[in-house]
């Protein structure tokens, strides 16, 4: 069997996308989702695990397994061939794309460096004294196997030696970022040494980089105490979040992520049993960090020692966050802990439970620092409050949320919200309404089918991915109903022999939905329907079918999963009826138009016997 059909075999559709998404049932075999490639606040993305198809009706993004993965993760098809065949055990063979294979090369050459390092720490002589320094820090041997805990030994070559004798060329060692090259050009010195090596792993668990503490005494004085590796073709420490492998899973079981600054307070989290926390690895929170968190949760938890020590430097994040619309919290270590997670949990796990068990909206957390030593009797002091305080209310995007806050300051200034709010704020005239389109009015069940938007509320306000803009066509009447009723052809079998009886080609009325219906008829009447190796109907079509053709049946597949699962069966054939009475009410509308327009020349011609004729014909249309 192909590689790619295999995959597709062993692969649960819901499954792959459910560890990105919060999947939500939505009938039997069938989910739905916030889409993550455009901002909505009902979710339009629906997934078949009968068909192992998604689509989204609301930006007309769609596709398969690979097509998913390929626009969550930025990868191009062998890339995700090769990622999805690692997930389920099937062999890839690697492919000729240049880029894929360097990218690959450096993957398995930092993997190599990983257990190197790691094997050093566990059995090397030269690693005796770091052994016992792991040890007092707390770190157990399942810890330091969690996190593939190594060591760089003080030596200059080492690691260049062992990737060497694997074949790696020092050019390719050089560009990974493992080594650096002599001055005097003769050759390369291992970048790492005498360091506690961790290693940084993306999402997927590929090892991408490593950060090297420094250890206790050690001789280079001048070198920083943690040393990342240089941004690389497979490194980007704007992109990576350091322990999202091991915490994506429990992120979307707590429905949050946490925060903190250093990879080893990530690992002192997990010895206290807090799983969902990242680190971001040296650099500030970026919007491609957001942009990742927000396929697993909505909310962020930031945490800062009891001085507020981190907070200065947590703020573009914050406000990075907020503006993304997470709901952001503060977790606070409390005076005695430390000034960071992994002093908390060195003193007592509980401390640090404690903190992240009890944490508080951010708004909270800014208005609390910001009358701390005020004097609230003083104007200067409530000014300096205001001053700080209002600017961060002006990010509040929700209404509710932001006047609860406005409320909550004016009354602790003792001043009245009116004098308080800024004039740019306007009045909050409009909280929104669900299920209303944008003139406010309710859209009924019939507007949201023929609009081909299964997508009911389900109570989610908050968008979980980047913007992208939904496709501005608005389908005529007549779309919605040949689109509906091809659905229907794909879902249900027993509507089949009525639509190829009923349903005329000349009543579709674009070319895409004519050339699939061609298709569809092709299929219904072809001997190899009854095919036993492939005895699904929509499967037949699907091997067959590639490009936008393929795109609109797992489209209209979808819907028909949606239209049939939410629509009584005795209903159905009276559906059908009336989606084909509109469509040959079109065609004979359109017919009389074109007749009057035919018999308007004809007088004008005076040519009496086309006039006659016409006349005869539109008497003929009348119902």
């Amino acid at each position: 069997m192909d590689p790619k059909d295999e995959i597709k075999s062993r692969l649960d559709i819901a499954e792959l996308i459910g560890e990105y998404l919060t999947l939500k049932p939505a009938g039997v075999s069938r989910f739905r989702a916030l889409c993550p490639f455009h901002t909505e606040k009902t979710p339009s993305f629906h997934v078949s695990v009968d068909k192992q198809i998604w689509h989204c009706f609301g930006c007309n993004e769609g596709g398969d397994c690979f097509s998913f993965v390929m626009k969550m993760e930025g990868m191009d098809f062998p890339e995700a061939l090769l990622h999805l065949g690692k997930k389920v055990g099937v062999e890839v063979p690697r492919y000729a794309a240049t880029d894929t294979n360097e990218k690959q090369r450096l993957i398995d050459m930092h993997e190599l460096a990983r257990k190197y390092f790691r094997k050093v720490l566990m059995e090397s002589s030269l690693a005796v004294t770091v052994r016992d320094y792991v040890t007092r820090r707390g770190i157990n041997d399942e810890l330091a196997e969690k996190f593939s805990i190594g060591f760089a030994p003080d030596t200059w070559d080492s690691l260049v030696g062992f990737l060497g004798t694997r074949g790696y060329s020092a050019t390719e060692i050089e560009k990974a970022g493992l080594a650096l090259r002599r001055k005097d050009g003769s050759g390369l010195y291992d970048r790492f040494r005498n360091r506690l090596m961790i290693p940084l792993r993306d999402q997927h668990g590929n090892t991408v980089g490593f950060t090297g503490r420094m250890m206790p005494g050690s001789s280079e004085k001048d070198s920083a105490k943690y040393m990342n590796s240089p941004e690389t073709q497979i490194y980007h420490k704007g992109r990576l979040l350091f322990g999202l492998d091991l915490a994506k899973q429990t992120i979307k079981q707590e429905g949050r992520v946490i925060i903190v600054e250093g990879n080893l307070d990530v690992v002192a989290s997990h010895k206290a049993g807090v799983e969902n926390v990242v680190a971001s690895s040296g650099t500030a929170l970026t919007e491609e960090h957001l942009a990742l968190l927000k396929r697993f949760t909505k909310t962020i938890v930031f945490s800062f020692d009891a001085d507020a020590a981190g907070f200065k430097a947590a703020q573009r994040g914050i406000a990075l966050a907020r503006g993304s619309l997470f709901d952001v919290r503060v977790a606070v270590l409390p005076i005695d802990a430390g000034k960071d997670p992994d002093d908390a949990v060195q003193k007592n796990p509980q401390l640090w439970r404690d903190a992240t068990s009890d944490t508080a909206p951010i708004m909270q957390y800014i208005i609390e620092r910001a009358v701390v030593e005020r004097d609230l009797t003083n104007i200067d002091d409530k000014r300096a409050v205001a001053a700080l305080v209002l600017p961060e209310l002006e990010q509040i995007s929700d209404v509710v949320e932001r006047e609860h806050w406005l409320q909550t300051v004016a009354d602790i200034l003792r001043i009245d919200t009116a004098q308080l709010r800024p004039v740019s704020w306007g009045r909050p005239t409009s909280l929104g309404l669900r299920g209303t389109s944008r003139d406010g009015a309710p859209i009924a069940r019939s507007e949201r089918l023929a609009k081909s938007r299964p997508s009911e509320d389900d109570g989610v306000s908050r968008s979980s991915g980047p913007h992208v803009k939904p496709a501005e066509h608005r389908l005529s009447r007549d779309e919605q109903a040949a689109r509906a009723l091809l659905a229907f052809f794909i879902q249900d079998p027993s509507i089949r022999p009525v639509l190829i009886l009923s349903l005329e080609e000349s009543l579709i009325p674009t070319d895409n939905l004519r050339i699939l219906y061609n298709h569809l008829r092709e299929e219904y009447n072809s001997s190899q329907s009854v095919d036993a190796s492939n005895p699904s109907f929509y499967g037949r079509l699907s091997a067959r079918l590639s490009g936008l053709d393929l795109a609109l049946l797992q489209e209209l597949a979808l819907l028909g999963e949606t239209l049939v699962s939410d629509m009584p069966s005795d209903r159905v054939s009276e559906q059908i009826h009336e989606l084909l009475h509109s469509l040959s009410s079109s065609a004979r509308d359109r017919r009389r138009k074109a007749i009057e327009g035919d018999m308007r020349r004809a007088e004008s011609a005076g040519d009496r016997d086309t006039v006659n004729r016409l006349i005869e014909e539109l008497n003929s249309l009348r119902p």
